[in-house]
């Protein structure tokens, strides 16, 4: 009986001890080889433009070359490759870039392992896969069951600082691109917080994003 072959895997992470697992993790699946393992987007971009893989895991977050113009670069070479992503990154706006880059599977690093495999082998059928985490957070970002602001709408300096914090920006970073004081921007945030009466920063953006108070680019 002929044997089996196996699926070629790159897999592309920054960080070496993750790569490390990840790579050991596709060792204890059968049907699934890893043919490269590189720790940046460059090394990647190189292999991918040189050969085409089975199944591609990337990270978004490389610090050389975005994970998402890699997505493109795969995608512009073979429509129908299989990528998975694997990322740290649960921010609205990565999320919602996720949920639109026409990936096979999105896995993030605050799940089980098993959501790995689990995703390996959707894929491996032809299946897309979302953990668990990503789904729950996707929803919630466009459930319309928000309420409409019971009062009046955010200011328009409330606004600019409503959309720097969708843009995953710290109180520094605010006061600096609105040239306002750190506690100004901390006054602001609060306001905003109760105005939306919202449990945090995150679930107050969320709210702005589904009443159209702010736009995530």
């Amino acid at each position: 009986m002929e044997k089996r072959l196996k699926a070629e895997m790159l897999v592309v992470d920054d960080h070496s001890l993750i790569l490390e697992g990840i790579c050991r993790l596709v060792g204890k699946i059968p049907e699934v080889v890893v043919a490269n393992a590189v720790t940046s987007g460059k090394e990647a971009a190189e292999l991918i433009a040189e050969r085409d893989y089975d199944i591609y895991i990337l990270d978004v977050g490389l610090p050389d070359i975005s994970g998402f113009d890699l997505i493109t670069q795969i995608r512009e070479l073979n429509e129908n490759a299989r990528i998975i992503v694997n990322t740290m990154h649960e921010e609205i706006w990565i999320v919602n870039q996720l949920a639109q880059s026409g990936v096979n599977a999105i896995i993030l690093k605050s799940s089980t392992v098993s959501e790995l495999v689990n995703a390996i082998r959707s894929v491996l059928q032809g299946e897309s896969y979302t953990c668990p985490r990503f789904a729950s957070i996707y929803e919630k970002l466009h459930r319309n069951s928000f309420e409409i602001l019971p009062k009046e709408g955010p200011t328009r300096r409330e606004k600019d600082v409503l959309q720097a914090v969708a843009k995953g920006l710290n109180t520094h970073e605010i006061a600096k691109l609105l040239n306002i004081s750190e506690n100004t921007v901390e006054t602001f945030r609060k306001r905003l917080i109760n105005k939306f009466d919202a449990k945090n920063a995150i679930d107050m953006v969320m709210k702005a994003l589904a009443q159209g108070w702010i736009v995530v680019e």
